[in-house]
């Protein structure tokens, strides 16, 4: 491993859901190495464009399909994933939701409005329940842009759709709920009355709950990646910080926010390729 000196200097740019511990451990790297570090954790757009400027050496970046980085330029490294598991009371009969019923349920612009159980196929007593959808405020974390874009086709939320502030909020408003489906970056602590739903892209897919395996994988689609990205080119200085960011300690401090790292053989995978370039 190339050891830094003390007068190597490291800009770090990209998304701003990292959270304040998340810093404190890279400048913790930093103490450690004796290299002077930068964090500016203004979002993953504006990070992007100072990678691209040359003005940073590295950056954190979630973006949108379509948007990545050109691979001819820059690497690309899976660090983790934002994911939105979708959640229902533990008595509906439901196998899994597809985007087509998502749609239904939450999309301003869909064929089919869902508002009724007996819509996503349930019978009995289920059927005639009113479905009470139920989706982050604008600005709280990536969920509901993430299921926006993702399952919605770029639509907007029907107007009917409540709206939760907090996760405190939405676990009070689920408690002894027995109507919501909700969309959440993580189900709320202690709240045994619901369970998370697999989710299938296509009506044809069996469905899949969020394990770190099926993100990694592709199968769970209601997520998106947050990599590592830097120049192909870029200098020898970045390869421990590298090598420090895909270990276990910044897995440890992504784990404490909404986000799930990237698993261990992941991870080493992922450094192995990276030794052979």
């Amino acid at each position: 491993m190339v050891h830094l000196t003390r007068a190597a200097e490291l800009r770090i740019v990209g998304s701003d859901l990292l959270g304040l511990d998340f810093s404190k451990t890279i400048y913790g790297f930093g103490v450690r190495e004796g290299v002077s570090i930068a964090v500016a954790l203004d979002g993953s757009r504006p990070g992007f464009d100072e990678l691209k400027a040359g003005r940073a050496d590295l950056a954190l970046l979630t973006l949108p399909p379509g948007d990545e980085p050109d691979p001819a330029t820059f690497e690309s490294l899976a660090l983790a994933w934002h994911r939105v598991v979708v959640i229902v009371p533990v008595g509906a009969p439901l196998e899994r939701v597809t985007f087509d019923q998502l749609r239904g349920i939450f999309s301003a612009d869909a064929p089919l409005t869902f508002t009724r159980w007996s819509d996503l196929g349930l019978t009995g007593e289920w059927a005639e329940q009113l479905i009470a959808p139920l989706a982050p405020a604008n600005g709280l974390g990536l969920a509901g842009e993430i299921v926006r874009h993702v399952a919605l086709r770029g639509s907007a939320y029907r107007p009917q759709t409540l709206r939760y502030t907090s996760m405190s909020d939405l676990g009070q408003r689920l408690a002894g709920d027995t109507r919501s489906i909700a969309l959440a970056a993580t189900m709320p602590a202690g709240l045994s009355s619901h369970r998370v739903l697999p989710v299938a892209a296509q009506a044809r897919d069996p469905g899949f709950l969020p394990t770190p395996e099926n993100l990694h994988s592709g199968d769970y689609p209601l997520s998106l990646s947050l990599r590592i990205v830097f120049r192909r080119d870029g200098p020898a200085k970045l390869v421990p910080l590298i090598y420090f960011l895909l270990g276990d300690e910044v897995a440890d401090a992504i784990q404490r926010t909404d986000i799930v790292p990237a698993t261990q053989p992941v991870r080493r995978q992922q450094l192995l390729m990276l030794g052979k370039k």
